[in-house]
């Protein structure tokens, strides 16, 4: 089976890839931010504690209501 679509779905960096920016975030944690470009999130429980990284969490995708 060959679908063609005439739409490319937009395709966001790698992490590894990326030249992030990073956006503070409101958290447990003492600081921690999350990269708007390729939704990487970054923290540090403490001040003297090293980034703690973890990938992005995708989207559920939306509930389809099957006849």
């Amino acid at each position: 089976m060959n679908i063609k679509s005439d739409t490319v779905p937009p395709v966001k960096p790698l992490a590894g890839n990326c030249h992030h920016h990073w956006i503070d975030q409101d958290s447990a944690y003492l600081v921690s931010q999350v990269c708007e470009l390729c939704k990487l999130y970054r923290y540090k429980a403490a001040l003297v504690c090293d980034w703690e990284y973890r990938a992005p969490i995708p989207r559920a995708a939306p509930e389809i209501d099957w006849p």
